[in-house]
Protein backbone atom coordinates (compact mmCIF):
# COMPACT_ATOMS: atom_id res chain seq x y z
CA UNK A 1 0.00 0.00 0.00
CA UNK A 2 2.84 2.35 0.86
CA UNK A 3 4.47 1.71 -2.54
CA UNK A 4 1.32 2.77 -4.36
CA UNK A 5 1.18 6.01 -2.43
CA UNK A 6 4.85 6.71 -3.15
CA UNK A 7 4.50 5.94 -6.84
CA UNK A 8 1.39 8.11 -7.13
CA UNK A 9 3.18 10.98 -5.36
CA UNK A 10 6.23 10.53 -7.62
CA UNK A 11 3.99 10.52 -10.67
CA UNK A 12 2.35 13.78 -9.56
CA UNK A 13 5.76 15.33 -8.90
CA UNK A 14 7.02 14.22 -12.34
CA UNK A 15 3.89 15.64 -13.99
CA UNK A 16 4.27 18.96 -12.18
CA UNK A 17 7.97 19.15 -13.07
CA UNK A 18 7.21 18.39 -16.70
CA UNK A 19 4.52 21.07 -16.77
CA UNK A 20 6.94 23.57 -15.24
CA UNK A 21 9.60 22.75 -17.85
CA UNK A 22 7.07 23.12 -20.66
CA UNK A 23 5.85 26.48 -19.34
CA UNK A 24 9.40 27.81 -18.93
CA UNK A 25 10.46 26.69 -22.41
CA UNK A 26 7.28 28.08 -23.94
CA UNK A 27 7.78 31.52 -22.40
CA UNK A 28 11.45 31.45 -23.46
CA UNK A 29 10.41 30.91 -27.07
CA UNK A 30 8.06 33.86 -26.85
CA UNK A 31 10.83 36.07 -25.46
CA UNK A 32 13.22 35.01 -28.21
CA UNK A 33 11.09 36.50 -30.98
CA UNK A 34 12.41 39.62 -32.62
CA UNK A 35 10.29 42.57 -33.57
CA UNK A 36 10.88 44.47 -36.75
CA UNK A 37 10.05 48.12 -37.18
CA UNK A 38 7.46 48.76 -39.85
CA UNK A 39 8.12 51.91 -41.78
CA UNK A 40 6.21 54.03 -44.30
CA UNK A 41 2.79 53.31 -42.88
CA UNK A 42 0.06 55.84 -43.58
CA UNK A 43 -0.62 57.91 -40.46
CA UNK A 44 -4.11 57.95 -39.11
CA UNK A 45 -5.08 61.09 -37.25
CA UNK A 46 -7.80 60.79 -34.67
CA UNK A 47 -9.36 64.05 -33.48
CA UNK A 48 -8.76 63.25 -29.82
CA UNK A 49 -9.35 66.79 -28.61
CA UNK A 50 -12.91 66.81 -29.87
CA UNK A 51 -13.65 63.43 -28.26
CA UNK A 52 -12.16 64.52 -24.93
CA UNK A 53 -14.23 67.70 -24.98
CA UNK A 54 -17.40 65.73 -25.73
CA UNK A 55 -16.62 63.26 -22.92
CA UNK A 56 -16.04 66.07 -20.42
CA UNK A 57 -19.26 67.75 -21.55
CA UNK A 58 -21.25 64.57 -21.00
CA UNK A 59 -19.70 64.06 -17.57
CA UNK A 60 -20.42 67.64 -16.48
CA UNK A 61 -23.97 67.37 -17.79
CA UNK A 62 -24.48 64.18 -15.78
CA UNK A 63 -23.08 65.83 -12.63
CA UNK A 64 -25.26 68.90 -13.12
CA UNK A 65 -28.35 66.74 -13.62
CA UNK A 66 -27.55 64.79 -10.45
CA UNK A 67 -27.09 67.98 -8.42
CA UNK A 68 -30.41 69.39 -9.69
CA UNK A 69 -32.25 66.17 -8.83
CA UNK A 70 -30.72 66.03 -5.34
CA UNK A 71 -31.50 69.73 -4.73
CA UNK A 72 -35.13 69.22 -5.76
CA UNK A 73 -35.44 66.25 -3.42
CA UNK A 74 -33.88 68.22 -0.58
CA UNK A 75 -36.28 71.10 -1.16
CA UNK A 76 -39.23 68.70 -1.08
CA UNK A 77 -38.02 67.07 2.15
CA UNK A 78 -37.53 70.48 3.78
CA UNK A 79 -41.08 71.47 2.82
CA UNK A 80 -42.46 68.25 4.30
CA UNK A 81 -40.51 68.84 7.52
CA UNK A 82 -41.88 72.40 7.74
CA UNK A 83 -45.44 71.10 7.22
CA UNK A 84 -45.01 68.47 9.92
CA UNK A 85 -43.63 71.04 12.35
CA UNK A 86 -46.61 73.30 11.75
CA UNK A 87 -49.04 70.38 12.26
CA UNK A 88 -47.31 69.46 15.53
CA UNK A 89 -47.41 73.11 16.70
CA UNK A 90 -51.14 73.38 15.86
CA UNK A 91 -51.97 70.15 17.62
CA UNK A 92 -50.40 71.39 20.84
CA UNK A 93 -49.15 69.29 23.70
CA UNK A 94 -50.85 65.95 24.37
CA UNK A 95 -51.98 65.17 27.94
Amino acid sequence: MMMRTMSAARKRIRTAAFAAVVLVSWSGAALAQQFEKVENLPRQEIPAGRFVAIAYGIIWLAILTYVVIVAAGLRRVNQEIAELKSKVDRAGPRP
